[in-house]
């Protein structure tokens, strides 16, 4: 008996110490679902989408105004994001049925145009993405919180707005598009 209670008591101080640390690590991941989504967008559906200036992976400059007229969907993303990763696809998809129609502006929140060109050429991605002159430019549509993907109206006006609870889908970004293409953009 004697030899079992020292050895829980060796081991009680471990045990603790991991149950801390599990409890912390949930504590973090759990701070992004506590707080709704809609409470780190900034701008939402029905907004005006903020000006900006983005220069495409192969060079071309690109503003909010020239969009002026056209929908497009913004989609910020980080290549290391999970959700990210799955909405890629997607976006891929998208870009492939529309191209030429509707501009698909994928936007690193942070990254160089270096780093997501490997990550793009590794996973053998077609669609462009875009570097924001403004490195702050995510923070003018969110806090916090990643793929954030805006489908925009031909006025400039936010028709729909996904985050990563849920992330987009090919079917709800479709249906958005058809309804916005069979109005004239509007």
């Amino acid at each position: 008996m004697t030899n079992l209670f020292r050895f829980r008591e060796k081991t009680k101080g471990i045990g603790h110490l991991v149950l801390c640390t599990l409890m912390l690590s949930l504590i973090s991941c759990m701070h992004d679902d506590v707080e709704p989504a809609d409470s780190t967008m900034l701008v939402k559906v029905g907004d005006q989408v903020p000006s900006f200036i983005l220069t495409s992976s192969d060079g071309k400059e690109l503003t909010s105004s020239s969009l002026s007229g056209h929908v497009y969907i913004l989609n910020f993303f980080d290549t290391g994001c999970p959700d990210c990763q799955k909405e890629f696809p997607v976006m891929q998809q998208v870009y492939d049925k529309y191209e030429g129609n509707v501009p698909i502006l994928n936007v690193p929140r942070s990254q160089t145009k270096e780093e997501v060109n490997v990550y793009w050429e590794e996973a053998g991605f077609t669609m462009p993405f875009y570097i924001p002159q403004d490195k702050n430019l995510y923070y003018k549509f969110a806090t916090k919180t990643i793929p954030r993907t805006y489908i925009v109206n031909a006025g400039g006006k936010v028709v729909a707005a996904y985050s990563d609870a849920p992330i987009a889908d090919s079917n709800s970004i479709e249906h958005h598009l058809q309804q916005l293409l069979a109005k004239g953009g509007n």
